[in-house]
């Protein structure tokens, strides 16, 4: 198994998002008509560092407001899972989600949630990732977006490293 890394549109910083990580959040993939939105939040142990290793993803959990096309975490639960990571050294990233389309491309309430959860932090954090996971291919596509407070493009796009190679073995 694998991670996939994506950098920063300059290459000043990456993230890397560890096997584990990809292997939960590929697990909840929208590949029929039936399947809900699922998601939750990114955990690393170096929030700002260049290079960030995301080793956790928690969610989705069972108060989740979760549809074909939109997903609401439970607050309180988010911010039970936390206050866990935040007592194993972990802190909480971005969010990760799923959409039900090949493609997939944050939708202005994605960014909105970001911008929020960003500003959530009053000022402890600079950036927020949102990952978002398509619906086919194996390994799915997967997408990595920051929104950050310090830059006028404050909605950018990460680049894949190699992701026509990523992962083939990850399912």
């Amino acid at each position: 198994m694998h991670s996939r890394t994506f950098f920063m549109p300059d290459r000043s910083g990456y993230v890397v998002f560890e096997s584990d990580v990809l292997l939960h959040m590929y697990g909840y993939a929208q590949r029929y008509f039936y399947h809900s939105e699922a998601g939750g939040q990114l955990f690393s142990t170096s929030p700002h560092d260049s290079a960030i290793v995301v080793s956790v993803a928690s969610g989705p959990n069972s108060r989740d407001k979760r549809r074909r096309h939109s997903f609401v975490p439970d607050a309180e639960q988010a911010t039970v899972d936390r206050h866990i990571q935040f007592g194993l050294g972990r802190y909480s990233v971005g969010l990760w989600h799923t959409h039900p389309e090949p493609n997939p491309m944050p939708s202005g309430l994605d960014e909105a949630t970001t911008k929020e959860w960003l500003n959530d932090f009053h000022g402890t954090m600079h950036g927020f990732l949102l990952a978002i996971v398509g619906n086919r291919g194996v390994p799915p596509p997967l997408t990595l977006w920051l929104a950050r407070t310090s830059d006028p493009r404050d909605w950018i796009r990460l680049d894949e490293a190699c992701p026509n190679s990523a992962n083939k073995d990850i399912v």
